[in-house]
């Protein structure tokens, strides 16, 4: 069924290369062609011949694979995102909950699900907007934005609209725009809901140590479009998103949070569910 396979893992990440050889020889012996980003630490090695010119390794796969916690994934994610391959994700970080398969299984699944044994579920992209004086930047993320003031310990106000319409102002730390897919990363630290994936089409918006006990986190249908203004007149202002890529912003410069027609698809664990992965993580029950 899949023909090509790319792997993205951590750069430094030492011990993910025996893994990444064996997948090579399972990949080799059913003629499947194997690529591999150009990393320093696949060079002068049995994988170097592996490595793949970039237009290639990210342009080719219908199959991907991931090797790392939930972070390398959501980076691979983003890297392949205009590809539409489902993601494969093998969990070598602490809780992992996109990347649902451990080293000690992955092989029996991997070899099922290169003959077309698989199940995928789709999660939304949503995107966010910087806009400054008619200049647009635009970030995609899977699991939340976070609007926050970044080393100054000073509140800050945030205005929030929904539809155009006024929702709220928030004093405090700052604000956490998350998916479904990211209720269970920062905005679940914050005192955010856990939100099953299932329940795609959420915005969750979660103030960040605000400045007023009746501030409560809030669920948003995901077709609304958010349209946040920082009013506190600071510098180093950040948004994050997924806590990887950062857009420095000044106050009364508009940030637009929306739906995209974007899909990341992942590869889900057979015999896992969705509440017996919480119960594990998360240590209940």
């Amino acid at each position: 069924m899949f023909k090509t396979v790319s792997l993205n893992f951590r750069p430094d990440d030492y011990k993910s290369l025996e893994i990444i050889k064996n997948i090579s020889e399972l990949l080799s012996r059913k003629s499947i062609k194997f690529l591999l980003p150009d990393y320093k630490i696949l060079h002068d090695g049995e994988l170097e011949k592996f490595i793949a010119d970039e237009n290639d390794y990210l342009k080719s796969p219908d199959l991907i694979i991931a090797i790392g916690g939930d972070g390398t994934f959501l980076k691979t994610a983003r890297m392949f995102l205009e590809q539409k391959a489902p993601i494969f994700g093998i969990n070598r970080g602490k809780l992992g909950f996109l990347t649902e398969f451990s080293p000690a299984e992955y092989e029996s699944y991997l070899v099922k699900i290169l003959e077309g044994d698989l199940i995928t579920a789709d999660r939304n992209v949503m995107e966010a907007i910087h806009n400054k004086n008619g200049n647009r930047q635009s970030l995609y993320f899977f699991n939340d934005a976070v609007i926050s003031k970044g080393a100054f310990s000073r509140a800050i106000q945030i205005e929030l609209h929904v539809n155009d319409l006024f929702l709220n102002k928030y004093s405090g730390d700052g604000l956490i725009i998350a998916t479904a897919t990211g209720s269970t990363a920062y905005s679940l630290s914050a005192g955010g809901p856990i939100v099953v994936p299932d329940a795609n089409d959420v915005f969750i918006v979660n103030p960040v140590c605000p400045h007023s006990l009746s501030i409560r986190p809030i669920v948003l249908p995901a077709a609304s479009t958010l349209k946040a203004r920082t009013l506190t007149d600071m510098t180093n202002l950040l948004l994050t998103i997924d806590g990887q890529e950062a857009i420095e912003f000044s106050a009364g410069d508009d940030l637009m949070f929306r739906k995209t027609d974007k899909k990341m698809k992942l590869i889900l664990h057979p015999e896992k569910n969705y509440f017996s992965i919480l119960r594990e993580k998360l240590n209940w029950g």
